[in-house]
């Protein structure tokens, strides 16, 4: 006979192989700028956005069936810059694993596997807001699609090989009209909004159970906002070293960095027979360095390559409709966690310094976490 099982503590239900248990993550910041608006140091749509920011309330929903079948979903509430609350499903996905050969299949709306970022959720970032290349690359709130995705694995001695290759829609979002004689949004035209197929190439290798190296290969193409493509390219690479080994606690230190390329095919708004490529590439390099069982600091350094507009046209339309800009920034961020039972905490301050075309600015963040219930969220 079956048997049912509270754990309290957990807030889990198990019912024979069967697990139900919920997440529930909270990101609010209060910060000051330099920049005319935090707009203008900011870019993802969780980064902060006003001196007094709700970032996410995140709650999820996690279902286990032995070690076949898992399935996950998220919403999120959010404050936007006019200080007003909007309502988001980041994440709703069934996925089927230990499926025979080394495959696994996740099927719904997900976070794509591709770089270092992209795939985590706001809660589980090292700095209080995004990589550069997450929100100016791949999306305004990163790359997430409505698909499916295939992932094999293969164990060897001391590494893993894993492939992973998805294909899909981009959902789309809601754009404020456009005020008459307001711009065209070029930059976000860029990025991919109808079909897309992405693939990551995993390799680890663990030197021992101390000393762990992961290196990534990206790639992804599909359709932009000017109706034609853009191709993304990238590599990462990562090394952590972990006092206890596998088992959890004590010191850890890791390194890594990531390169992007990307280029993008654009049409002329006002022309169209105005066509053309542009490229854009970007890096970041970031330490992580937990000191204490506390205690975390973290450093990181990225650049996001500009190019100068080329030639005008006539009445001073520019003739690329689609010139990036160039901007560099350094952030150096301060954690100290507080875990109690099924809860973590957390307190962070962070300053960045960010270089851009039209100046410097400085901006100061503190940053207020609060995550509930296990950590092994389905992914």
């Amino acid at each position: 006979m079956k048997t049912l099982t509270l754990l309290a503590l957990s807030s889990s239900i198990a019912l024979a192989d069967i697990e139900i248990y919920p997440t529930l993550h909270f990101n609010g910041v209060v910060g000051d700028t330099s920049a005319d608006s935090f707009e203008d140091v900011g870019g993802h749509g969780h980064d902060p956005n006003n001196e007094v920011a709700l970032q996410a309330l995140d709650v999820g929903l996690n279902i286990r069936i032995d070690d076949w079948f898992s399935a996950f979903v998220n919403g999120i509430i959010f404050t936007d810059s006019e200080h007003e609350l909007d309502i988001e499903l980041e994440e709703a996905f069934a996925k089927f694993s230990s499926i025979p050969g080394g495959f696994e299949i996740r099927g719904g709306r997900f976070l794509n596997r591709i770089g270092l970022q992209n795939h985590l959720h706001l809660h589980s970032w090292d700095f209080v807001n995004s990589n550069l290349s997450t929100s100016q690359l791949l999306g305004e709130e990163g790359l997430f699609t409505d698909g499916v995705e295939v992932t094999w694995q293969r164990e060897f001695n001391k590494s893993f090989l894993a492939l992973t290759a998805s294909y899909g829609t981009v959902p789309e979002h809601e754009e404020e009209e456009e005020e008459e004689g307001e711009e065209h949004a070029s930059a976000e035209e860029a990025f991919f909004n109808d079909e897309i197929f992405t693939a990551r190439a995993l390799f680890g290798y663990n030197h021992s159970d101390f000393h762990q190296h992961r290196l990534g290969l990206n790639g992804a193409w599909g359709d932009n906002g000017y109706g034609r493509s853009t191709r993304l390219h990238s590599i990462d690479y990562t090394y952590t070293w972990r006092e206890n080994g596998l088992n959890p606690g004590g010191r850890s230190f890791s390194i890594g960095a990531e390169y992007y390329h990307r280029d993008v095919s654009w049409t002329h708004p006002e022309n169209a027979n105005n066509q053309g490529t542009t490229s854009q590439n970007a890096f970041m390099a970031f330490v992580n360095y937990r000191f204490a069982d506390e205690w975390i600091a973290a450093l990181r350094y990225e650049h996001l390559q500009g190019r100068n507009a080329g030639p005008e046209l006539d009445d001073g339309i520019i003739e690329y409709a689609f010139a990036p800009s160039e901007r560099d920034r350094f952030s150096v961020a301060l954690t100290r966690e507080f875990e109690y039972k099924d809860t973590l905490s957390l307190i962070r301050l962070q300053y960045s310094h960010d270089q851009t075309e039209e100046g410097d600015e400085d901006s100061v963040f503190l940053q207020f976490g609060f995550n509930y219930g296990r950590e092994d969220e389905v992914r």
